[in-house]
């Protein structure tokens, strides 16, 4: 069903600070003792299918409720797969879909779609199910085709054809319909029975409604280009005229007779794709177009609705130097500009950007002092188009990044976040009052690189974990409790390993700029040859 791809997620490490690094493996930084055994660490036991790394936990979920935690889990040979979860309230694990029922659900070979659209769903995390709001079901992405699976029952149904390919496909809030992409057009459909609407009606394939093209996915990171009113009324989307971008020949040399697809690439002073923003109703009608600004060479990386009647954008310019953000209307389109970030060199576009259930604030990410922080700013809940958003104050401060927002427990008035506050070289996650007061490294005493994936009450997370000469290991963890470990990886004992070295160099600024040195075994007082790998 989910052939043999999965990915470790990648974070941006910033140049200025790091001249190079090697992963191998997919393990990453912190520095143990090396392993005495005997055994030679050969390319065919690091790419044998229970080799290293073991098979880990892929597609990691937590249900709207915050109760379970899901995941799929192959056996020791990477074939059979099950959709395991953790029961929060005793932190035990057990099959949630057994793999023959995932089986059923999967197409014949012949039937699955080229090895371009695999890669593709790969390389960009596609989900391959999505929890339903009721915490009760789970709708399946089999390469496009939609399947819903009822948990009490253990009964799955098609929810669309295997003939056109479906993406992105989505819950209402109140999960009684599926919105998602087919043909270029966006559709909504009752999960209960009944017609597929379509919202919008293109016929030229130059104009992708809710769609994501391949500079938004590839260079801005974008997954989704739509997103329901949290009322479920109305659907903001991105349209976008690729009608100027030129193509470029994709060839699929994998088949005995190679096919070529045709991409909308545009290289260095081409024509981007032209985008616009649109409301619509989700029960049809004609979509109502926001006019943001005259500048038509822009990008809109990212939106979402601030409320019922509210909807936030970013617009960020083509030389990625100036971000502004936007407030307007969802029924008239008036709109007004509440902030604006400029830099001397670009700016770089994240997820960190975030409305407080408050309703009256939001956190902005920012590298204007030197590095990448937080920053609280406050607008006016009842007039929100009166004025320009208003800076509280700066919850992160210091000679360090803040790489991600993991989570914000408002009850407590607690953000979490990942940062690189201890060494550039590891990740940790940290929490911070809103505030600014009270900055804590949670994983300290780990040294490595953690990622969290936070529950959505913000009250427990998973934690990724992995170090140089510690394989992954995955934990279940309460906020402020203990942390149960979920899965591990095979240990390195049985390899000779060598550990490498840390090894600093300075800059003619100033700038200490970090390396990692791996030599031979037995080379001391040897000369060895040297390759050099930079980052950057």
């Amino acid at each position: 069903m989910y052939t043999s791809e999965f990915h470790y997620k990648t974070y941006g490490v910033p140049v200025k600070r790091i001249l190079f690094i090697v992963l191998w493996a997919g393990v990453s930084l912190a520095q143990q003792a090396p392993s005495t055994q005997q055994q030679e660490l050969t390319i065919r036991s690091i790419y044998t299918p229970n080799g290293i790394p073991d098979w880990m936990p892929e597609a990691i979920k937590w249900s709207p409720d915050g109760n379970k935690v899901s995941y799929f889990l192959r056996d020791e040979n990477g074939g059979k797969i099950q959709l395991y979860y953790i029961d929060v309230a005793t932190g035990k694990s057990a099959v949630l879909v057994a793999s023959e029922k995932l089986g059923s659900m999967t197409p014949p070979t012949s039937k699955n779609k080229d090895d371009r659209e695999k890669d593709n769903r790969a390389r960009y995390n596609v989900a391959p199910y999505h929890w339903a709001p009721d915490s009760q079901h789970i709708l399946f992405d089999v390469y496009g085709q939609l399947w819903l699976h009822t948990l009490a029952t253990g009964t799955s149904v098609a929810l669309s054809s295997s003939g056109d390919p479906i993406s992105d496909p989505k819950f209402s809030p109140d999960g009684k319909r599926l919105s998602y992409i087919k043909r270029h057009n966006l559709r909504v459909q009752p999960i209960a029975g009944g017609e597929e609407i379509a919202l919008t009606h293109d016929q030229d394939d130059n104009l992708l409604n809710g769609e994501v093209d391949w500079v938004y996915a590839e260079e801005l990171a974008v997954r989704s280009n739509y997103f329901w009113s949290p009322n479920g009324k109305k659907i903001v989307f991105l349209q976008m005229d690729e009608t100027k971008v030129p193509t470029y020949p994709i060839v699929d040399f994998i088949p005995q007779h190679p096919t070529v697809s045709e991409e909308k690439y545009p290289k260095v002073g081409d024509p981007n794709p032209e985008v616009r923003l649109g409301v619509i109703n989700s029960d049809g009608g004609k979509p109502h177009w926001i006019r943001l600004t005259d500048n038509k060479d822009i990008y809109i990386p990212r939106f979402g609705w601030v409320r019922d009647d509210l909807i936030w954008a970013t617009v960020l310019n083509r030389a990625q130097n100036q971000l502004d953000l936007y407030f307007f209307e969802s029924s008239t389109g008036k709109s007004h500009k509440v902030l604006s970030e400029k830099s001397d060199t670009w700016i770089e576009t994240d997820d960190n950007f975030s409305i407080l259930k408050s309703g009256d604030k939001f956190i902005w990410p920012s590298w204007r002092d030197g590095h990448t922080h937080l920053y609280l700013y406050s607008f006016d809940k009842n007039s929100p188009l009166s004025s320009d958003a208003k800076l509280e104050r700066q919850i992160t401060k210091g000679d360090f990044e803040v790489f991600s927002v993991e989570g914000v427990d408002e009850s407590s008035n607690t953000l979490y976040a990942t940062t690189n506050a201890l060494d550039d070289r590891q990740r940790h996650l940290c929490s911070i009052k809103l505030d600014g007061s009270d900055f804590r490294v949670l994983t300290k005493e780990e040294p490595g690189t953690h990622r969290a994936d936070f529950s959505p009450n913000a009250k427990g997370y998973i934690d990724d974990f992995s170090a140089l000469m510690t394989p992954p290991r995955m934990s279940f963890c309460r906020v402020g409790g203990n942390c149960d470990v979920l899965w591990k990886a095979r240990g390195l004992d049985r390899y000779n390993l060598t550990a490498p070295q840390f090894v600093d160099f300075q800059a003619e600024d100033g700038t200490k700029l970090h390396g990692l040195l791996y030599l031979p075994a037995q080379s001391t007082g040897k000369k060895v040859p040297l390759l050099m790998n930079p980052y950057g």
